[in-house]
């Protein structure tokens, strides 16, 4: 890829010329926490500045400003679906904070029927796993000893079982295994079952479409704050039928239409199901990010991904002492999300000395992932229940978990030498590292013995530059 290209990119979010302080002095952010949130692009912070002055609460007001509002939500709405490649008159987009609830709203929206069953898989976030079990009869698609999808054990539960629903991640946040949705789709379809698409890491990553290869998606969820836009939305996109039916989950101010002391009448779609005022400002930032992707030449930036994804994973097999999880992305298609650990050294740690010694962010432990983490690990059952009880207990420091390292279109090669030359340091000097820090006990969080007062005294600083509170007292 062009310097000059990959320049560009840089140039468009906010906050990349950032200095933290770590124990060697002041370093330039590095970001390979993506998969957790990415950082704003500056077109949709402008475009949010440019709109403000518009902006109003939309549905009902009859002021210009109320009516530009209300315009404007509905134009978002539709440009969603068409981002998408839908049918604005076959699909319909509901606004909600984030993924997790868009899942919690489409489980509690989808019917119940008696005898059948909600397919998820091992892989799945902890949102797209719990909000099926309380509310319906869940079961669990396998997944192989190197956490790839089994398709075939999809297969036999939709042949041999009444499914109506198989809901699944079209990549997972802890190995970054794209799934073959379409394919997927499919099969779903042929049993009778629809479709349910968990788009939270994938659609940072590639354009995802309601309809493709002779099938479609029946439903589709993912987050702002995950493609650029850290406003607090998010999207649930599916066909009206179900929601047509029963109630919604939340009522209140804009879910009806009459109101008297013994009946209400609920008011038509899309309306019912968002309650309250709806947050146009995170809507508007969505669709912002997703048209600067769209212009932008998102096939490139997910080529350049990619690239850089092969890079990463070829490099860390070269940190002695490093496990690495999932297949190479030789070997199977994966977003920019590889997860390893150090032996001989807890996850935590591992991540503490790369934010303390080099000034990157990483994540880890089990990514809100935890059966697909502990099958990854290959724990035990009898070890899991150990862990759990620990967890009960407060003891936190213990747990199992991995460290993640998670790539952008605006992370480089330069960045991934310097994560790996800092592994390195790391891998080759275990001992000096599990001298040089301590445990809270409490948290299960890590922190040098010495050095990482710049550490605090910067988050102090910065509390109280931007709350007007002493940090101390918070």
């Amino acid at each position: 890829m062009k310097a000059a290209t990959i320049n560009f990119w840089r140039s468009q979010i906010i906050g990349l010329d950032q200095l933290i302080p770590t124990v060697h002095g002041n370093r330039p952010y590095i970001n390979f926490d993506n998969a957790a949130t990415t950082p704003p692009l500056k077109a949709v912070s402008q475009a949010i500045e440019e709109l403000l002055p518009w902006y109003s609460s939309i549905h009902r007001g009859f002021g210009f400003k109320s009516q530009f509002s209300t315009d404007l939500y509905r134009q978002i709405r539709n440009y969603v679906i068409r981002f998408l490649g839908g049918d604005t008159k076959e699909y319909t987009a509901f606004f909600v904070k984030n993924t997790t609830e868009a899942l919690n709203k489409l489980s509690y929206r989808l019917p119940r029927k008696a005898g059948s069953i909600i397919l998820s898989t091992k892989m799945e976030h902890h949102s797209n796993d719990l909000p099926w079990r309380v509310r319906h009869r869940t079961e669990f698609v396998r997944v192989t000893k190197d956490g790839i999808l089994d398709l075939e054990d999809l297969e036999n539960k939709l042949r041999r079982k009444q499914v109506a629903l198989v809901t699944l991640c079209g990549a997972s946040n802890v190995t970054g295994l794209i799934n073959p949705i379409y394919t997927i789709a499919e099969m779903a379809h042929y049993y009778g079952a629809q479709i349910a698409v968990d788009a939270a890491q994938l659609l940072p990553h590639h354009r995802v479409f309601l309809e493709k290869s002779g099938t479609y998606l029946d439903f589709l969820v993912f987050s702002g704050h995950k493609i650029y836009a850290p406003y607090g939305s998010g999207v649930l996109i599916g066909r009206p039928s179900i929601f047509l039916k029963g109630c919604p989950e939340s009522l209140g101010g804009g879910t009806v239409i009459t109101v008297s002391e013994k009946n209400f009448t609920l008011a038509p779609l899309p309306d019912r199901e968002e309650a309250g005022t709806p947050n146009l400002i995170g809507a508007f930032a969505l669709a912002k990010a997703l048209k600067w992707l769209e212009e932008n030449d998102f096939p490139l930036l997910s080529a350049y991904e990619e690239e850089l994804t092969a890079y990463a994973f070829q490099e860390l097999q070269k940190i002695p002492g490093l496990i690495l999880y999932g297949p190479s992305p030789g070997a199977h298609r994966r977003v920019g999300v590889i997860t390893f650990n150090i032996t001989g050294l807890p996850h935590g740690l591992t991540a503490a000395a790369l934010a303390y010694e080099g000034g990157i962010a990483v994540r880890h432990g089990c990514f809100c992932a935890r059966p697909y983490v502990h099958h990854l690990l290959g724990l035990r059952e009898e070890e899991i229940l150990y862990y759990e009880a620990l967890a009960k207990k407060g003891q936190k420091k213990d747990l199992p978990g991995m460290v993640r390292v998670s790539l952008a279109f605006f992370n480089t090669r330069q960045e991934i030498d310097w994560l790996m030359k800092t592994l390195l340091y790391i891998a080759e000097n275990k001992d000096k590292i599990r001298t040089d820090y301590q445990i809270n006990e409490e948290t299960g969080e890590y922190s040098p013995l010495s050095g990482g007062e710049t550490f605090t005294r910067k988050l102090q600083t910065l509390l109280e530059e931007h709350f007007h509170i002493e940090w101390r007292n918070a």
